[in-house]
């Protein structure tokens, strides 16, 4: 029983924090190599605003270094015939991952959601984020976004764009350690590294 009122309380917990005031953030623009790369206006709990506009300009930063290249093909040279996750990298070519996603994110941008669907998936699923329609925003989950840092969200930043590039982790479902090793996750945690440095 006590465990049980434990576990409502800190769902009603979670449920309030996830009703955040919302604001609404203008473009975030970034130069890289004399071009602007432009993440479009998005929608933002407000006190979560410095840490997105600092996650956007590092996953930006980040996606266009040489070093994320560098870390991508050896990844992928490394995965070859070791193991069940190999089939998610099959055909992949770091160089044509790298200038998709470069091109993809360009324009994209943020919404946020919480509430019971934001609690319901993120303590039965451990979701954080998911993609919405192709030309829609990413969405990030309110519950836990209180907690994550700028590299955090830069790593969701890429992951989702990893999806809409057509990258998949198929294993999600199945074996979260599969998953972990496969595309929009490795590219995550590469760029949410850089970010870190």
């Amino acid at each position: 029983m006590k465990n049980k009122s434990l576990y409502f309380l800190t769902g009603i917990a979670l449920f309030y924090f996830s009703c955040a005031k919302i604001c609404i953030v203008p473009p975030v623009n970034t130069t890289v190599g004399g071009a602007v790369v432009s993440f479009a206006s998005s929608k933002i709990p407000c006190k979560k605003v410095p840490e997105y506009e600092k996650a956007v300009k590092l996953s930006i930063n980040a996606i266009y270094s040489q070093m994320f290249e560098t870390e991508l093909e050896n990844y992928i040279k490394d995965s070859i015939g070791n193991g069940p996750h190999e089939k998610a990298w099959k055909g992949l070519v770091a160089k044509d991952i790298v200038d998709k996603m470069r091109k993809e994110i360009n324009g994209e941008y943020i919404e946020t959601y919480g509430g019971a669907i934001g609690w319901f998936r993120y303590a039965f699923y451990h979701n954080i984020a998911y993609d919405g329609t192709a030309n829609g925003p990413i969405l990030l989950n309110r519950i836990p976004l209180r907690h994550r840092n700028a590299a955090s969200i830069a790593n969701t930043i890429a992951h989702e764009t990893a999806h809409r590039i057509g990258l998949i982790h198929p294993n999600s479902d199945i074996d979260l350690k599969i998953a972990y090793k496969e595309p929009p996750y490795v590219i995550g945690a590469i760029i949410e590294n850089i970010c870190s440095r």
